[in-house]
């Protein structure tokens, strides 16, 4: 009786993992990609000052 309530609860805890990777990979990407601009910018400032 029990059994397909834990066969749910592993595939829950599986997406909710999954769920978490991916979030996590998400926000890496837009922080490097927020900082390869904060370089950009400080490569032109450095340029024309």
């Amino acid at each position: 009786m029990a059994e397909p309530f834990i066969g749910t609860m592993y595939a829950m805890t599986a997406v909710f993992a999954a769920a978490v990777a991916v979030w996590f990979s998400i926000r890496a990407y837009r922080h490097s990609k927020m900082v390869e601009q904060e370089e950009e910018v400080r490569e032109e400032r450095t340029e024309l000052g």
